[in-house]
């Protein structure tokens, strides 16, 4: 299977604005997987291994409801261009959702032990992802942060390193699971 060109890592908005020497670095340690029909991509409170986008297929993102023999709760279709697993990559926390195949399809597969060492040998990659969270947090919606590091992040002034991304990344956990419950 051959990889696929750098765009396919551009789309990933932590990495949007990396130059094409980082993205190349990025692409180096991924892996391309066959997903078959009715597999899934990984399940609810399995740990968290990396991060996937979409190369083709159909996939589903879903939550079990917690009532038992209850239909789960369908949060999103996803195709193409698409990604799953941004913040497990990160924090290594369980996932918070399944994603199932609709179709067979292709994902890029990027570790996230591998990612974490490009995080610490590739600074321009830290500081990109950091500016990104930060962002995100920033413009949420609802979102309130009181913390002494509410400030840090507006400004995008954390120190990028590994640490404060899960941090960040626990925010974003936290703030979607409030999401999707209602």
């Amino acid at each position: 299977m051959a990889k696929p060109d750098i765009n396919v890592i551009a789309r990933v908005p932590f990495f949007s604005k990396l130059p094409t020497n980082d993205l190349t670095v990025i692409l180096s340690i991924t892996q391309v997987r066959q997903i078959d029909k009715d597999h899934n991509l990984f399940s609810q409170s399995d740990p968290a291994d990396g991060l996937y986008v979409i190369l083709s297929g159909k996939f589903q993102i879903y939550i079990f409801s917690g009532i038992k023999g209850a239909p789960p709760k369908v949060l999103a279709t996803i195709e193409e261009g698409q990604y799953v697993g941004e913040y497990g990559l990160i924090d290594g926390n369980p996932r918070s959702a399944s994603v199932k195949a609709l179709t067979s399809g292709e994902v890029l597969y990027l570790p996230s032990q591998a990612f974490a060492f490009l995080l610490e040998t590739q600074p321009s990659i830290a500081i990109c992802v950091i500016d990104y969270l930060c962002g995100v947090i920033t413009n949420a919606p609802k979102l309130k942060i009181n913390s002494p590091k509410a400030e840090l992040i507006r400004t995008k002034n954390l120190k990028p390193n590994l640490h404060n991304m899960t941090s960040l990344a626990g925010i974003m956990r936290e703030y979607n699971r409030m999401m999707a419950v209602k």
